[in-house]
């Protein structure tokens, strides 16, 4: 302790949460006729009157601990020999090396009669809280459980609301947005890595005359089927979602060009043999596989291109970015 603090004009007295007395000034000690020695490393009841023993555990041990201070509590010191010392306590709660400390000063009271009114009070309080007692701890559970009920439900609803944010309602596949993050959180984890990733971007082939020819709840059918399809076709890594209208997109994370040509013309056949109802549907597919320099931006305009030259080569077939002149 420094010099300064050790001869404070008041008393100062540092505690931990044991209540065991860490540190104490000298003026203090001298208010009350003990040295060091005696002190340190005791319990703080030593030098408390036995009503302000209960005081202190009943109010100042669970404000400190709760507000991390406290301002203008009455109480009473007890010298070496037993003389009762009223004072004004205040305290704070400070954290030092990794352990929490609760530094008092305390001012000895010329006036008393104040700080026995105090003590009345808190004696009468004190009675009244311990007939209460049982009734708050109940009512203590009660609001516990009621909390961890409500908790559960808002982390339920928040589990519903982020699978709808990323769903598409009509296929069940996840929506754009989500391909988006997805693509973007997969090109970040391979950053400076050598596994690939493929893209697959899939148009319906024909699907405008579907929905001119047998009416927008077949083309609707028709999406929920591919949907349904791709889904099948997906392995458990790879992320498949609805690109827009009748456009899906397939994400295949460590997945090299050849692989990416095997998986989208697997798909392109499924879908070609698959019994539709009324009318044969086939598929067009564009895929790109990554490159040093590739953003997702630039992977998506790729396959992209891809998926056109397949649909200008006369659909229903399987175009690779690179093979692109």
């Amino acid at each position: 302790m420094d010099e300064q603090l050790d001869f404070a004009p008041c008393g100062y007295v540092s505690l931990n949460d044991e209540s065991t007395i860490l540190d104490i000034n000298k003026t203090l000690l001298g208010l009350l006729d003990y040295k060091l020695q005696e002190l340190q490393g005791q319990h703080i009841n030593l030098i408390l009157t036995h009503a302000s023993q209960t005081f202190y555990q009943l109010y100042f041990f669970p404000m400190i601990r709760l507000q991390e201070k406290v301002d203008a509590m009455y109480i009473a010191l007890k010298t070496k020999s037993g003389q009762e010392i009223p004072i004004l306590l205040n305290a704070s709660r400070n954290k030092r090396g990794g352990k929490f400390f609760n530094d008092c000063a305390c001012f000895p009271m010329k006036e008393r009669y104040e700080y026995e009114q105090a003590l009345l009070a808190a004696k009468k309080e004190t009675d009244q809280r311990n007939q209460m007692k049982k009734k708050q701890i109940e009512e203590l559970g009660m609001l516990r459980n009621e909390l961890e009920c409500k908790q559960n439900e808002l982390l339920e609803l928040n589990e519903k609301l982020r699978t709808l944010a990323e769903t598409d309602g009509l296929t069940g596949l996840k929506n754009r947005r989500c391909l988006q993050e997805s693509l973007t959180l997969n090109l970040n984890s391979q950053a400076g890595q050598l596994q690939p990733i493929s893209l697959l971007l899939m148009d319906i082939d024909y699907f405008k005359e579907i929905n001119d020819t047998y009416g927008h709840m077949t083309g609707d059918r028709v999406l929920q089927e591919m949907g349904q399809l791709l889904e099948e076709e997906s392995r458990k890594e790879d992320i498949a979602a609805r690109y827009g209208g009748e456009e899906f997109a397939l994400i295949l994370p460590n997945t090299d060009k050849s692989d990416a040509l095997k998986i989208a013309e697997r798909i392109r056949l499924h879908v070609e043999k698959a019994n539709w109802g009324k009318s044969a549907i086939t598929i067009s597919i564009g895929a790109a596989t990554l490159q040093p320099g590739d953003t997702e931006s630039s992977l998506q305009s790729k396959a992209d291109n891809a998926l056109y030259a397949s649909k200008n080569g006369g659909r229903n077939q399987v175009t690779h970015a690179s093979d692109l002149t």
